[in-house]
């Protein structure tokens, strides 16, 4: 090509970009003045958000499932030297309030707002159709992460991410609900309500990150590792610039995963069992000044055993299960330790806004009696429980504890996560700031609720809540800021009304009065249908029955009247209804309508990894054929063809000592294996697994290698729920693994498989 043809082709190809940059330039208003040379003209530079003078950083721990009485500083008997630390000098605030659950308690933190209010009424991962329920927080209520980083501050957040809709959880996106969607500029963390913390499917900003290959690892350990690294790269950096971080952890949420040193040092300390606890914790309460001295404990739940009516051996396992719980607690409070003293070693710890807050109270979800594997609802015996009690809290279970000590774990409260009642949301709180606060070591009473913790950081900043962001008209905040409270422990509450809805609980705190209605007593039956109809209104004055005790429903029609009243005008106002959408039925007829768009059929390609569970192929609910190409060398290679799941459940395709193996682990309990006698072929082959369903939970599946049977048998209990922590991958078996492998995460060496094909055979098809 001739030079001046490149060169005309070259403008060609730039002109487009230069006329951008062009634009751009005049969209910046540059104010200078520009002449024929530098002597005649005046630079000018972009001016860069400046947050304002002395703006503290912000550093917000949001526990997992912690109960109001299980902090030692709020009166438990978990040892938490690092919080108790940060107690000691800085505020408790004893009447602090979360929704009953965490996507949207994280959704009504981040914004300032109330959940059903920005989309999040329910769990993520059951979104319906309905303003309140569609787990996409709105545009128009933009975040922490989004204001703060507009203020010129840098974000991180870092743990649990389960406020976006499940279907997004993928290297593809999109990413407008991720922490890159709302305003964090770098996450390191995970995208699902739970995860195992030996083996977890981590996310570094849209990357999937493989398990570090430590000795020993732990999610926690690692979270706080991350933190500490950004904290002194920032600070190193750019010293100046405040910052945010939002540390959510996964604990301590089930499963109740440990170091086994940390549960050895709780061996035998949780033996006297959770009546007495409750009684221990109460004592413990009032000696700390955080419930009145003639407090009593509400009546002890009649649908939960009490400790005595256990046998010596089921005592002994509850203990045990408490015991991995307060392990992991106790791990936590050192890993936030590790950052605090980072701080403190930086410099930055005196003007750090340190908030510490749970995301609901304790949970009750494992059922009467707990259980090795949380997908089990409950639903297991002592007997089975009993068969795991020397790796409890270790690899191999994903333990949660009995509802017992959920009980004693909200002392002085009743009820449990997803109640409107104040053991499902009334949580431990502490602010930590040497710079803004004087009184250390007190406590404040006023009600107080995790949408007031957005305007309380705006607040201290001195900044109104912004009118638009990014062009969009913002919906007010339902938030009040409590720096009122910081000087002046006898101030008024300021809050006049807070809503609490959760699966058809529902209730309503207004001017030191609550209104109440429980449909759903046992949380381990979060799948029991239940009916508004049956809703029955409890009424209480907590300004003088701070724990609800005495029902005041009968005695005070008129004031029931009133708080009934008033929540039917909140609850109109934040798209509380309909109360109870049919979630699961929504999702199933969404995901038919999906599938029959696409008849079934799914073709994926080597890389195809880290697909979620609602955007995998549904081979756990369907009879389905798999066909995968392959081309090995003369000597067959060991590794997945696809996964779906991990060690708590799930099904693998995959090659081991060269020979085809498909393998059903249910639940953790048992694994099937239907495997060929002879190595596959080297060169092209075609491998194929089908599984006929034979019934609701039973299958026969066949396992083909060019056309030829090598493997027939019979599939018991196929089907249902699998680990949504876990993904279905092609190539390599992410997380921990459906059965063990010969090679690391039975990644296949690159180029052996072609394609997967994948049939689901639709009903009424």
């Amino acid at each position: 090509m001739k030079p001046a043809a490149a060169l005309q082709l070259l403008l060609t190809l730039l002109l487009p970009s230069l006329m951008a940059m062009g634009t751009l330039a005049q969209a910046a208003e540059f104010k200078g003045v520009i002449g024929k040379s530098a002597t005649d003209s005046t630079p000018h530079w972009p001016q860069t958000p400046q947050p304002p003078k002395d703006a503290p950083n912000v550093l917000i721990w949001l526990m997992d499932d912690v109960g109001f009485g299980q902090v030692a500083n709020f009166g438990g008997l978990v040892e938490t030297p690092n919080l108790d630390s940060l107690a000691d000098s800085g505020l408790r605030f004893s009447n602090f309030h979360a929704t009953p659950l965490c996507s949207p308690t994280r959704a009504s933190l981040l914004t300032g707002r109330n959940p059903h209010a920005v989309g999040m009424g329910s769990h993520a991962n059951m979104p319906a159709g309905y303003p309140g329920y569609s787990a996409r927080i709105n545009k128009s209520a933009a975040g922490i992460g989004h204001l703060l980083k507009d203020q010129g501050y840098a974000t991180y957040a870092l743990g649990k991410w389960d406020q976006l809709p499940s279907e997004h959880i993928s290297p593809l996106g999109p990413f407008d609900y991720w922490p890159s969607g709302q305003g964090f500029e770098h996450f390191y963390g995970f995208l699902t309500y739970d995860t195992n913390h030996f083996t977890p499917l981590m996310w570094r900003d849209h990357t999937p990150v493989p398990v570090p290959d430590v000795p020993d690892y732990h999610a926690t350990t690692d979270l706080a590792s991350q933190a500490i690294d950004w904290v002194r790269a920032q600070r190193s950096i750019r010293p100046d610039q405040p910052f945010l971080m939002y540390w959510a952890t996964g604990a301590v949420h089930a499963p109740h995963h440990a170091p086994a040193d940390y549960i050895a040092r709780y061996k035998g300390k949780f033996d006297m069992g959770w009546n007495a606890a409750r009684e221990l914790i109460l004592a413990r309460q009032k000696s700390l000044g955080l419930v009145p001295a003639d407090a009593q404990l509400p009546p002890w739940p009649d649908n939960v055993p009490r400790w005595e009516t256990l046998t010596p051996e089921q005592q002994r396992l509850a203990a045990r299960a408490m015991e991995a719980f307060a392990a992991m607690l106790d791990h936590a409070d050192d890993q936030f330790g590790r950052i605090v003293d980072t701080l403190r070693e930086t410099g930055a710890l005196d003007n750090t806004l340190i908030i510490v807050v749970s995301d609901n109270g304790a949970s009750a979800e494992g059922g009467l009696q707990g259980s090795y594997n949380e997908l089990l609802m409950g639903q297991v015996s002592w007997e089975e429980n009993l068969n795991h009690f020397d790796n409890w809290g270790g690899p191999g279970t994903y333990p949660h504890y009995p509802a017992g000590w959920a009980a004693a774990g909200n002392t002085p409260f009743k009820y449990y996560k997803q109640s409107a009642f104040e053991g499902g949301n009334r949580v431990p709180m502490l602010v930590h700031w040497p710079h803004g606060i004087a009184d250390r070591g007190g406590i404040r009473n006023q009600f107080h609720h995790v949408n007031d913790i957005l305007p309380t950081v705006l607040d201290i900043l001195g900044l109104p809540a912004p009118e638009t962001v990014d062009g969009i008209r913002q919906q007010p905040m339902d938030g009040v800021s409590f720096t009122y409270a910081f000087d002046d422990k006898k101030a008024k509450t300021r809050k006049k009304v807070q809503y609490f809805e959760m699966w058809g609980n529902h209730g309503l705190w207004a001017d030191g009065w609550k209104a109440n209605v429980q449909l759903r007593p046992e949380p381990w039956n979060v799948f029991k249908q239940v009916s508004v109809d049956d809703a029955v209104w409890e009424l209480y004055h907590v300004d003088e029955d701070f724990n609800e005790r005495i029902n005041l429903a009968d005695s005070k029609p008129q004031k029931l009247a009133q708080m009934q009243q008033l929540f039917e005008q909140v609850a109109q106002q934040n798209n509380i209804y309909p109360l109870i959408p049919d979630s699961i039925k929504e999702v199933f007829a969404q995901q038919m309508k999906w599938l029959r768009e696409r008849d079934g059929r799914f073709v994926l390609y080597p890389g195809s990894e880290r697909i979620p569970h609602t955007l995998a192929p549904p081979i756990n609910l369907f009879s389905f054929s798999s066909k995968a190409q392959l081309a090995n060398g003369n000597t067959p290679t060991d590794g997945v063809i696809y996964a779906f799941g991990g060690s708590d459940g799930g099904y693998s395709l995959h090659v081991k000592d060269g020979k085809p193996v498909f393998a059903y682990n249910h639940v953790g309990r048992a694994t099937t294996l239907l495997q060929g006698e002879r190595a596959l072929p080297g060169g092209k082959s075609t491998l194929t697994f089908a599984l006929r369903k034979t019934g609701p939970t039973s299958g026969i599946g066949t396992l083909s290698v060019n056309g030829e049977v090598v493997a027939e048998g019979e599939l018991a209990n196929i089907g249902g729920r699998l680990p949504s922590h876990e993904s279905f991958d092609v190539g390599i078996d992410w997380g921990s693994t459906v059965t063990p492998h010969s090679t690391a995460n039975g990644r296949m060496e690159r180029g052996v498989i072609q394609q997967v094909d994948i049939q689901i055979e639709l009903p009424g098809a």
